[in-house]
């Protein structure tokens, strides 16, 4: 499958007439995201100038669902279950030494005129990189975790992280605690397959790089980054090596986050970068913040994940869906083709707990398509009753970005919309 990555990516959109051209040039801040709003969901947009340094953008790139199915060969409906077989197999990397990110190396740095970051909402506290892919190594399990998290530009050398708490966390609490500062490359512009593998849910001495090349149904290439020598995949645009420093703390935020609301600031971890490496012809990979390419990102991956893990415990589980509608986050339903009475608040309980960010749970029976909001909204409307249908937890954490929550605090609730059986 070599036509997979970022450029075979661009090509296969551009292809099939999916792919906006902006020739004029354009501010980086708010011009940049309004563009990519105006076209999300329909076109990925590649804006060829900015008033920025002189590196194109490209935004939108996953904004459709088919996308994905289309690029994997699979029909849209049977994306999650083609996505599970192969989630549940691992291809080992191969190592290069080469990768056309060692074309230019740059020590002097100052970000905002190596790299076009934009800043996309009014009150945001500056410019943002939203695609950057964290490569770092767990120092006591030598596991890789790869994931994403946003990085402000705070200095010309520094950036500012939100780092949710997940293995990256725990990684850096270690860290904190033995004082030794945590190595990071942060790559921007990859192929969509491996960002979409860094959002699975996967257990701590899981190695998201494996599951990306079982996905993609060859073997991830990775190549040594110059400075810190960790491995990131050989056709990324650009790499960002650095340190966070045990204890290094900065005011990061406001961000106009996926819940359509801004997440306040607070003192948060700094990456001190020491080098950028980057193609000579290098793209930057833009995400639009609460946007397609952001939401599906998101929920596509738990959406593997949930699945997994639900079908493990209640083979009853036929399908899940994490709505867009929801932010691709907060509402999980859940289609099962019941057996037994009861078992449904088996399922509710376990979706619940799966992943910290899932607040309300709605299970449906299989004649409903959960895809289709009406049908679940009509299962609710006549196959629920509040007084014995409800369930709901207090005091449990939920997600820091939700605006309701009480610093991630929050309730759950899940809905039994399932008929009677025999009804």
């Amino acid at each position: 499958m070599s036509d997979f990555g970022l450029r075979n990516w661009i090509k296969f959109l551009e292809s099939k007439g999916r792919l906006k051209n902006v020739r004029n040039k354009v501010k980086l801040q708010w011009e940049v995201a309004a563009i990519s709003k105006k076209f999300d969901g329909e076109r990925a947009v590649l804006f060829e100038s900015t008033n920025g340094p002189k590196v194109p953008i490209i935004s939108n790139i996953v904004c459709n669902r088919d996308w994905y199915s289309e690029k994997l060969g699979v029909n849209s409906r049977d994306l999650l279950k083609e996505l599970l077989v192969r989630h549940g197999k691992r291809i080992d990397p191969k190592l290069e030494s080469n990768a056309p990110f060692l074309e230019k190396t740059i020590e002097e740095i100052k970000i905002t005129d190596i790299l076009p970051v934009p800043t996309y909402h009014e009150y945001d506290a500056g410019p943002y990189i939203t695609a950057g892919v964290f490569f770092a190594h767990d120092p006591e399990t030598g596991t890789r975790n790869v994931s994403i998290h946003r990085m402000q530009v705070i200095d010309k050398n520094k950036f500012g992280l939100l780092i949710l708490p997940r293995h990256l966390k725990s990684i850096l609490n270690r860290s904190e605690k033995s004082k030794i500062p945590l190595k990071v490359a942060v790559t921007v512009g990859l192929d969509p397959i491996l960002l979409l593998a860094s959002q699975l849910v996967l257990s701590p001495d899981e190695d998201e790089i494996k599951v990306a090349g079982a996905i993609k149904g060859d073997p991830i290439s990775l190549t040594p980054a110059p400075w810190s020598g960790i491995p990131v995949p050989t056709d990324s645009e650009i790499v960002i090596e650095g340190e966070i420093l045990p204890n290094e703390k900065h005011e990061e935020g406001p961000f106009g986050e996926f819940p359509k609301y801004y997440s306040p600031s607070s003192k948060r971890e700094v990456l001190n970068v020491h080098s950028i490496s980057m193609r000579e012809d290098a793209i930057y990979y833009s995400v639009l913040p609460a946007g397609f390419d952001h939401l599906l990102m998101g929920s596509i991956p738990r959406e593997v994940s949930l699945l997994n893990d639900l079908k493990k415990t209640n083979p009853s589980v036929l399908d899940v869906s994490l709505p867009l509608s929801s932010s691709g986050r907060f509402h999980c339903n859940v289609q099962i083709e019941k057996q037994n009475e009861g078992e449904t608040k088996n399922v509710l309980m376990a979706a619940l707990s799966s992943h910290y960010d899932i607040k309300h749970v709605t299970i449906v029976d299989h004649d409903i398509n959960i895809h289709d909001l009406q049908q679940v909204d009509w299962a609710i409307a006549t196959r629920f009753q509040a007084h014995k249908d409800l369930f709901v937890v207090e005091g449990v954490l939920g997600s820091k970005l939700d605006p309701s929550a009480n610093n991630g605090i929050t309730s759950k609730m899940g809905l039994d919309a399932t008929a009677p059986l025999g009804s």
